[in-house]
């Protein structure tokens, strides 16, 4: 007797359809998640958008004027503009995606009543915006100093690519890291700001690592920071060979601390729902 096959819509879901179905939806939240944290993040004005502009250009300004006033050339190229832009501009993409999730568990709560709403759909619309945003900023501040005539375009864009990338997954693991010491202890944001504020001086943003005395260099190349800034610096600069530079101690510890904050990361859930 032939086999009867089942109606259309008693049928069970074949699982490529449901994985499908879920991972949409799952970027229909972390959509919806990202357009709210817009209008949060730069409010209802321009001015906000503005302030992430023009927060970069005061630091590569001021540091330009203080450097000139002693009479110092730029390291690399002869743009001392340029120079700072690309040490500023990775450390910015660093400092911002990372701090940006530090409440991600705390301040979003509310939105965790609504079922779809997972810790991971918030950190990842987080991370996904600030990242966004940093990447137009960056490329708009670039496009301006080429167009000006203080220095080229990227000589190798691929290179540029894999150091963003790298930035941004270091960025992203350190911050769901922060999310769950938020989590677990309240004051961690002041921590994490006494804490890293040190690497604006030691991350390599006015200064060549690899022109600092050998003393020096064993210390500052245990901050991945630093290979991230020479990587990029490599990225626009073809003459220079970054000796200090390691892509590989980048790469792992960024993959590291991904890692660790994904573990982590349902430590802190834990935490936020039984606060």
């Amino acid at each position: 007797m032939p086999a009867r096959s089942l109606p259309a819509d008693s049928r069970p879901t074949p699982p490529a359809s449901g994985m499908r179905d879920a991972l949409r939806l799952q970027a229909e939240v972390v959509g919806a998640l990202i357009l709210r944290d817009t209008h949060i993040r730069f409010g209802r004005t321009r001015l906000g958008y503005l302030w992430v502009l023009i927060e970069p250009i005061a630091h590569a300004v001021g540091l330009s004027l203080v450097h000139y006033a002693l009479g110092r050339r730029s390291p690399l190229g002869g743009s001392m503009a340029l120079f700072f832009m690309t040490g500023l501009l990775p450390f910015f993409l660093w400092s911002k995606v990372s701090s940006r999730l530090v409440s991600a568990f705390t301040s979003d709560r509310p939105l965790l009543n609504v079922p779809v709403v997972t810790h991971l759909d918030i950190l990842i619309a987080r991370a996904l915006l600030e990242g966004a945003t940093w990447l137009v900023v960056s490329s708009i501040l670039i496009a301006l100093l080429v167009a000006i005539g203080f220095g080229p375009w990227p000589d190798d864009l691929g290179s540029l690519c894999g150091a963003i990338g790298a930035l941004f997954l270091l960025a992203v693991g350190v911050g769901m890291i922060n999310a769950t010491m938020s989590a677990l202890l309240q004051s961690w944001h002041n921590v994490f700001g006494i804490v890293t504020r040190p690497l604006y001086l030691s991350s390599g943003i006015f200064y060549l690592v690899d022109q600092v005395p050998a003393t020096a260099q064993r210390f500052l190349v245990w901050n991945p920071l630093v290979h991230g800034i020479e990587w990029v610096r490599m990225s626009f600069y073809p003459s220079y060979g970054a000796v200090t530079l390691d892509k590989a101690y980048l790469v792992q510890c960024a993959v590291v601390a991904f890692v660790l904050g994904l573990a982590l990361e349902r430590l802190g859930r834990r935490k936020a729902e039984a606060i």
